[in-house]
């Protein structure tokens, strides 16, 4: 029987996902446990905002910046299941293959995988970040991706997620954070427009 492609992208996405979720070691393990868990993320984002306020030059659009980073949230979070988990309703590998390597007693989690919540959360972040930020701090896209990029490779080292679900979160991260950007800096020119219009001088001889 000829393989499809559908087959053989599958069987590649198999091979990488137990070859990322065999390479371990103990640093690696409590590292990318961290990593994927709530709280560092917390954590990470705080720090993020803390070093976007301070170095702005225009401090008073740091309730825009909390708004964008709500709504990455919120969108790449129902995104993800609405339009992807629910209706392609592919199981993680921790559901659906054997001598999965899972560590310190973690559950597998929900039933589908596709496509990978944390993957399209960070990068949305991280995309919404590093345009925020890109011309008055140097270094946040490379830490912002790079925590992304973190965040990412620990769930099929943890048995959560197939590579492919990760490549696929991160892309549709990614637009989600760009999107946000565009409508947070529309929100923001126009506020200034207003705000320019309302105290511009009156030209003289107007009553």
């Amino acid at each position: 029987m000829e393989t499809t492609t559908i087959d053989y992208l599958n069987s590649v996405d198999t091979e990488l996902f137990y070859w990322i979720n065999q390479h371990h070691c103990t640093v690696a393990d409590y590292v990318l446990y961290a990593f994927t868990q709530h709280w560092s993320w917390m954590v990470m984002i705080v720090l993020f905002f803390a070093v976007a306020v301070v170095k702005a030059p225009k401090k008073r659009w740091w309730w825009l910046l909390v708004a964008g980073i709500a709504l990455c949230f919120l969108l790449a979070d129902r995104i993800t299941v609405m339009c992807f988990k629910d209706v392609f309703q592919r199981l993680r590998p921790c559901h659906s293959l054997p001598d999965v390597r899972m560590i310190f007693g973690m559950g597998c989690g929900g039933q589908y995988g596709f496509v990978s919540g944390h993957a399209a959360n960070s990068f949305a972040t991280a995309m919404f970040f590093a345009l925020w930020c890109r011309k008055y701090v140097k270094a946040m896209p490379y830490v912002a991706f790079g925590w992304a990029a973190i965040v990412s490779y620990s769930r099929p080292y943890l048995g959560k997620h197939y590579p492919g679900d990760i490549i696929c979160g991160a892309l549709l991260g990614l637009l989600i954070g760009w999107l946000v950007y565009l409508l947070a800096t529309f929100v923001r020119n126009k506020i200034e427009q207003r705000k320019n219009s309302n105290t511009k001088e009156p030209c003289k001889g107007e009553r």
